[in-house]
């Protein structure tokens, strides 16, 4: 990687250890800032879908799972061994040692397969957006360019509790070598200092999102029923359950109330489980996962917002229904009340406390204008606040403090 820029170049970001499709708010980001003149490349194992990319101006950079044949993979690896001596002999180098350090024949090989690909890759920064990406490809650091990190919400505040992640051991180092690190909320700026985040190097930049995107309904009549919406993976550190145990108490209360629940996962069947035992068939919807647009008729369709969650980093559903004019209830959770104050544009509830989150959703249930005046709020912090043009803008100036400074 030792090509060289002149300045006013085109930025070129080369984005690794992303997935297909990207995250709602990193392809919000990132088209935001191919819109901007940024030349973004994105690695993927697998082959996106084309048209998504050329519609946004990304482009991709194809690398391959170690899997196959015996023949394919080991020629896919020589073929790799090669064009690396040619293109970068020094990364080659690099990537040589580490994969020789791992325990097993197969580690060494799949380390190998991993890394190769980005032996001799025009970029002027590399942009790891997750913090197990910056560990899983830690090498790279060491290829000359300037690595910017994203710190966001689990794998900062939840994965380093895991034993079975090996998140806890590998933040320092990626901390300690990366030119400049994102956090998308000062909790988790706070929380990634006790693995060793020098604060000097970091930068808050929290999310955004399009207000004319997520925007209220065009009209919308008063409502014979609340309908209550809740949008994340369906994973236990969400807390879904707690919002299924606060329609219980809300139906028992006598409000006429549904609650739409979008997303999937691993928790899904234990919301099942709750649905049945509260007997909440009647009130309760599982919708899955849905397509922004759909997401966003969901909300536009809704009169309340609630997040559960144990912990967050920051909630990007959360703004997506502001934008909508729907008041939030939410839990006191790490940087998600970075985005509400407490009864202003919704209520904060205690974390583990579905009765006192079913009576904030009872109290704006019986309170049009209460919600109303909430909604209104909310759009309007979002839009003072929260807009993916400001992300894009503060991102973009990062980006281009490291390219002519090298650091945050």
């Amino acid at each position: 990687m030792a090509d060289k820029t002149r300045p006013g170049d085109a930025l070129r970001l080369l984005v690794v250890g992303s997935s297909w499709p990207p995250q709602t708010f990193l392809g919000r980001l990132l088209r935001g800032l191919s819109a901007a003149g940024v030349r973004v490349r994105i690695a993927f194992t697998r082959w996106p879908n084309q048209e998504w990319f050329h519609r946004a101006g990304l482009r991709t950079f194809k690398t391959r799972e170690w899997s196959g044949s015996r023949i394919v993979r080991v020629a896919w690896l020589a073929w790799l061994v090669l064009r690396a001596l040619f293109v970068s002999p020094r990364a080659l180098g690099i990537f040589w040692r580490h994969a020789r350090s791992q325990g097993s024949r197969s580690a060494r090989l799949r380390t190998l397969n991993r890394l190769l690909p980005y032996a001799g890759v025009p970029c002027d920064i590399l942009y790891l957006p997750w913090n197990s990406a910056a560990i899983d490809y830690l090498p790279l650091f060491e290829l000359g360019k300037p690595v910017l990190v994203s710190c966001r919400g689990s794998q900062v505040n939840v994965a380093p509790h895991n034993p079975r992640r090996k998140v806890r051991g590998g933040l320092p180092a990626t901390f300690e070598k990366a030119s400049a690190i994102h956090c998308i909320s000062q909790s988790i700026e706070v929380e990634a200092t006790r693995y060793g985040l020098d604060v000097r190097k970091s930068r808050v930049i929290r999310p955004g999102i399009d207000p004319d995107f997520f925007s209220p309904a065009p009209s919308k009549e008063p409502p014979d029923t609340i309908r209550v919406v809740t949008v994340g993976s369906l994973v236990w550190v969400k807390g879904t359950t707690f919002a299924v145990e606060a329609m219980r108490r809300v139906v028992d209360a006598g409000v006429n109330a549904t609650l739409s629940i979008v997303g999937d996962g691993p928790e899904r069947q234990r919301i099942l489980y709750a649905i049945d035992d509260l007997g909440l068939w009647d009130h309760v919807r599982l919708l899955g996962r849905l397509p922004p647009v759909a997401v966003r008729d969901e909300l536009r369709r809704s009169d309340i917002f609630v997040l559960p969650s144990l912990s967050e980093g920051f909630c990007n559903a959360a703004i997506e229904a502001m934008g909508c004019l729907l008041p939030v209830v939410m839990t006191n959770c790490g940087g998600a009340r970075e985005g509400v104050t407490d009864g202003v544009e919704g209520y904060i509830v205690p974390v583990w406390d579905p009765i006192a989150m079913a009576d904030a959703i009872i109290r704006l249930a019986r309170d049009p204008a209460l919600r109303a005046r909430m909604g209104r709020a909310g759009r309007e912090r979002v839009i003072r606040e929260f807009t993916v043009s400001r992300h894009v803008k503060e991102f973009l100036q990062l980006l281009e403090d490291m390219r002519t400074c090298g650091v945050a």
